[in-house]
């Protein structure tokens, strides 16, 4: 490779604040007017394609007919949901599982008491509106550096996330708002960070990073607010509904294993080889020594480094979205987290070789993640994920111990 295209990509000295301005406003216009089309297009809430406006969304409020009709234990046998599902367009639309667990379903209850479109909007509104001002946040506090709104407003995977109808910025949030809350009030941050049980492949990372830290506090809270959520919603679902969702899960298992949801739409290591074919065995041992490595690594620099909990929630998320074998493009959503701080700390501190074109290849890839996995098989999620964990820890251990 020529030294001059060596440089203008380890160093990207022209990726300055006009041109990301700039960048920034172009995607965000190209995404709002795309799902203004998309919507515009659309028929008594059905797309062009037959499928719902908010696809997932349908497994969310299906389950919340179901509980506010009196059988939420019901909401993890398929017959059943399928036929709430039905019940919203009136006819069959196609089948979307209710994986989560009972926890979840605390937060889905209210959904249908609204209609379909309206609570669907206020799903998305509400959410995403977090997300977004948890990260305005979190930004501010690092730099007394002013990225705007728009930046956030282009990120892709905010935009797949809501075209799915999905729960990735209330996951994101959660994140965010537990680790602002880290130093200042322990406890809070321990209350706000157990609510990830609702999506417990989430919180993988989560004891060992606040254990490995010796944030003892937190860590003692965070399994006090996922054991109360949990008897919560035993209190909703009773031991018929636990039963049913252990039930339920070989059909979970069934939909990783067996390809029910096309490995080409998910984002993992698991994925990535089932999709090339490879058996089960060699897809889990893979996926599982990547986890092991990936925490192992991220709890030694923790014990090494000390990161503040800027740093250490963009290890711990970094770190998260390598180990779970079922994640999806708008769980990408999450990487706005390590992303906003490898952004802010380069912007205070100065960036690294190769550490903007890190970020804005992990900015712009979940746009690509799915299309070449689909269609030319080329699932390098995993490998782009693992790339800017190496970063993280990088600039981690590059920066003078701060906790």
């Amino acid at each position: 490779m020529p030294s001059d295209t060596l440089a203008f990509l380890r160093d990207a000295n022209w990726l300055n604040a006009k041109r990301v301005r700039a960048y920034s406003l172009i995607l965000f216009a190209a995404n709002a007017i795309g799902f203004a089309i998309w919507i515009g297009l659309a028929r008594g809430g059905i797309d062009h394609s037959g499928k719902p406006i908010g696809t997932d969304f349908m497994s969310f409020y299906a389950a919340s007919r179901l509980v506010l009709s009196g059988h939420a234990a019901e909401v993890w046998t398929p017959q059943a949901h399928q036929a709430a599902q039905d019940g919203i367009f009136g006819r069959q639309l196609g089948y979307w599982a209710f994986f989560y667990p009972p926890a979840y379903l605390l937060i889905c209850a209210p959904l249908a008491l609204l209609p379909y479109g309206v609570s669907l909007f206020a799903w998305l509104a509400g959410t995403t509106g977090a997300a977004i001002a948890l990260a305005r946040q979190w930004l501010k506090q690092q730099a007394p550096v002013v990225i705007g709104l728009i930046p956030l407003l282009a990120f892709p995977a905010l935009w797949i996330n809501i075209g799915n109808g999905q729960n990735a910025a209330l996951t994101t949030a959660i994140f965010l708002g537990g680790c602002l809350w880290l130093d200042r009030r322990p406890v809070i941050a321990g209350l706000i960070l157990g609510l990830i049980v609702i999506k417990p492949q989430l919180a993988l990372a989560l004891p060992f990073a606040l254990a490995a830290s010796g944030r003892w506090k937190t860590f003692l809270v965070t399994g006090f607010s996922a054991v109360m959520l949990s008897a919560a919603a035993w209190g909703l679902v009773g031991t018929e509904g636990y039963l049913n969702f252990l039930h339920n899960n070989a059909l979970a298992r069934a939909t990783l294993e067996n390809g029910l949801v096309s490995p080409a739409r998910m984002q993992s290591l698991f994925a990535a080889l089932r999709l090339w074919q490879a058996p089960l065995w060699l897809a889990y041992g893979a996926q599982a020594v990547l986890a092991l490595g990936v925490i192992a690594s991220a709890c030694l620099v923790i014990r090494r480094h000390r990161p503040d909990r800027f740093a250490l929630a963009a290890l711990l998320v970094s770190a998260t979205l390598l180990m779970s074998p079922f994640m999806l493009d708008y769980d990408l959503l999450l990487s706005a987290i390590p992303l906003g701080w490898l952004v802010m700390s380069g912007l205070k501190d100065g960036f690294r070789s190769w550490e903007k074109t890190a970020a804005l290849v992990m900015f712009v890839w979940p746009l690509f993640a799915r299309s070449l996995a689909l269609n030319l098989h080329l699932p390098l999620t995993p490998l782009i994920l693992l790339v800017f964990y190496v970063m993280v820890v990088r600039r981690i251990a590059d920066t003078p111990t701060s906790h």
